[in-house]
């Protein structure tokens, strides 16, 4: 396999290859990274893709010298936590200067320490050539003390500046390589740094009285800025701004209201607030928005600020494909479903089917069957696994929390809710799968509201206004009989033939008792245990018909488990159960068989007898008893029975209440009454 190449730029190539001894330790397993400073890159490398280490370093030498098809993108870099922590909580008003080695690099580090939060002290840029400002006695510096002014009485140094997991994500997205490895190392990497998104607006406050700070600052976000006075004059426009709009400024003050004519925009300049409103520029979906801020000497002035509609959703997206919260992805695949049973396998490959489309998914089967676990596994299956899953317990919440759970709600919707509002979870569910478990319990206001969303894929949060659009698959899950709960008035109709548009119906375990050794097995060996059941205790289990189904299985076996480590017995189950004790079924003999093949009827044996013993040993061992496997396991004792002699002897056991009878392959079972005839009977009493 060719390794992935990767050329890291930076101003010097020390801090060059600093960088790339930080991508080396998280992603070197997966591809190499080669420093170059800014002199010494030619283009001649052969790479795969090209870092540049910031936006000014890219802007003040570009245009790099790029072979043809290489990829280039610009380096995001932050703080490590540890060096935030050091910071944080300095006292507010205090003065520090920002030690760095050059000029551009105090803009991005000053830059950053606002963007973090950092807005409480005054920050005064310091670098090898500027006039030393005296007055200053306390610094903070990334790593660069030794240039701190002699006058400086306390330096914080705050480590050198981290690569942002948005780097990371870009770097593992441009190469397909985000897998559950991948995503470990972003998660325990986000654990280490900060995240430099604070937001644009809690900067721009403190930043408007360092006019040359302010422009580096905002000609660095990727959000287009245009800021006016209290005349409607236009005091600076970014280049981000100047992008979208599509001229460039020349410095002029010319009315707002003229800039955004030319667009047929008519724009509201004097009061109020706008925001995220859509608007067209250029052909183009434009996000604005517009707010009033304490400029120069307290003077009124207004910023827009406003971004590609499009950039925004890609952004979006990324962040949830690559960063969804903790708990919100699949768990389990459709290989964790645990099964020989026939009807079982063919459920497992209609979901497949189902998997590969966007259509709503209606799983029915009792408590305890699985039903959560198909759920996750169609999710990983489909083309939204990249995507979030978000599990919803729709009868655990009232109906007031379930609501505001789902849809979100806006600032002020309620007593108590939170500053900011709340995003649903249909909305953290955008482009992955949602899971309504126990849909059936849902209130009809609610079923109404869902409804909307599956219709018209548009969300209203609590207390909103505005709709929201979502590309959401749900699949949902009821033990209850829905189609009844429709004739009662109990349930919408619409919805119901909403959700059912596939549907699957999951076996409960009395209906494929052939699974129950081999999950009994699964469940001990989680557990560390190998040791096989002694015959009488899954003889036992198998008779039983498990009411909670495979939840059930699975506490009883962890309850014998826990109770007695490996030494098992029919009297530590906690159920009753009619098996016979051990000490009878030891009595059960096999008659004695000659050793090469004969035809039953040339034999002087019992045939019940013969069949019930090895109906019980093939249980005890986990092998399937249906017609077919039962002409073997007698051929392995020396006997030819065909099939429909075996049904034949199986109808008359039955007809006796010895065994129970299962359709197609799922076998036969010893019922407990069989089981005291085969101990107390002697031979011939059976035939």
């Amino acid at each position: 396999m060719v390794r992935i190449a990767i050329a890291v730029i930076a101003g010097a190539e020390t801090t060059s290859t600093l960088l790339c001894r930080q991508l080396t330790s998280l992603l070197g397993e997966y591809m190499s990274f080669h420093p170059f400073s800014v002199n010494g890159w030619t283009g001649e490398a052969e790479v795969d893709l090209v870092i540049i280490s910031s936006h000014i370093l890219f802007i003040k030498h570009s245009p790099f010298v790029l072979r043809k098809q290489t990829d280039v993108f610009i380096m995001k870099r932050t703080l490590s936590r540890k060096g935030w922590e050091q910071i944080k909580d300095l006292p507010a008003g205090n003065r520090y200067l920002v030690v760095n080695d050059e000029r551009d690099s105090v803009v991005e580090t000053i830059s950053l320490l606002y963007e973090l939060g950092l807005r409480h002290v005054d920050l005064v840029p310091c670098y090898p050539g500027l006039l030393e400002n005296g007055s200053v006695l306390q610094a903070i510096t990334p790593g660069e003390a030794q240039l701190a002014p002699a006058s400086v009485e306390h330096i914080i140094d705050i480590g050198p500046r981290v690569i942002d997991i948005g780097t990371i994500v870009e770097i593992l997205t441009r190469f397909n390589l985000v897998n559950s490895k991948t995503r470990r190392i972003l998660d325990r990497y986000a654990s280490e740094i900060m995240t430099s998104s604070q937001g644009l607006q809690f900067t721009m406050q403190e930043m408007l009285d360092t006019k040359n700070l302010f422009e580096e600052t905002l000609n660095m976000v990727q959000d287009g800025v245009v800021t006016y006075d209290e005349l409607g004059r236009v005091t600076f426009i970014n280049r981000t701004a100047e992008e979208i709009l599509g001229e460039a400024w020349d410095g002029s003050r010319l009315k707002v209201g003229q800039l955004f004519s030319r667009h047929g925009i008519e724009l509201e300049w004097q009061e109020g607030e706008i925001r995220d409103q859509l608007v067209t520029i250029r052909k183009q979906n434009v996000i604005l928005s517009k707010m009033a801020i304490l400029g120069r000497g307290n003077a009124k002035e207004r910023v827009l600020i406003f971004n590609i509609a499009r950039k925004i959703e890609e952004l979006e997206l990324k962040l949830r494909k690559q960063l969804r919260d903790k708990g919100h992805t699949s768990r389990f695949t459709f290989e964790d479903i645990v099964t020989d049973a026939e009807p079982m396998k063919r459920i497992i490959e209609k979901a497949k089917k189902m998997a590969k489309n966007d259509l709503s998914v209606l799983i029915l089967g009792e408590n305890g069957t699985g039903k959560e676990l198909f759920a996750h596994s169609i999710h990983d299956y489909s083309h939204r696994s990249p995507f979030a899953f978000i599990a919803v317990n729709c009868s655990a919440l009232p109906e007031n929390l379930l609501e505001s759970e789902l849809f979100g709600y806006e600032e002020g919707a309620f007593t108590g809710a939170r500053k900011g509002g709340k995003p649903g979870l249909f909305e953290q569910a955008h482009k992955g799968t949602i899971f309504l478990d126990e849909i059936g319990d849902i209130s009809p206001h609610l079923q109404a509201r869902l409804l909307r969303v599956i219709q018209q894929k548009e969300i209203l949060k609590v207390g909103g206004t505005r709709l929201l659009p979502v590309d959401v698959r749900v699949i949902a899950a009821t033990n209850r009989n829905l189609a009844e709960l429709v004739k009662s008035g109990g349930f919408r109709e619409d919805l119901y033939y909403r959700l059912k548009v596939l549907q699957i119906e999951i076996v409960p375990l009395r209906e494929r008792k052939e699974d129950i050794p081999r999950l009994i097995r699964y469940f001990l060996a989680r557990r560390g245990i190998t040791r096989k059941l002694p015959p009488e205790l899954s003889v036992a289990l198998a008779a039983h018909d498990w009411p909670g189904n495979i939840r059930e299985l699975e506490n009883t076996v962890e309850y014998i488990a826990i109770m007695n480590g490996e030494d098992f017995s029919v009297e530590d189950l906690p159920f009753e159960t009619n098996s016979p004790p051990a000490a009878e079924v030891n009595k059960v003999e096999t008659p004695l068989l000659p050793l090469s093949p004969l035809p039953v009827e040339c034999l002087d044996i019992d045939v019940g007898r013969l069949l019930l013993t090895t109906l019980v040993e093939a249980k005890a061992d986990g092998k399937p008893t249906g017609r077919r496997n039962l002409t073997t396991l007698l051929r392995a004792q020396g006997v030819v029975m065909t099939e429909n002699q075996i049904r034949k002897w199986l109808d008359r056991l039955r007809d006796q209440g010895w065994i129970e009878v299962k359709a197609g392959r799922s076998g036969c079972l010893v019922t407990g009454e069989g089981f005291r005839h085969l101990t107390t009977s002697s031979a011939g009493e059976l035939s």
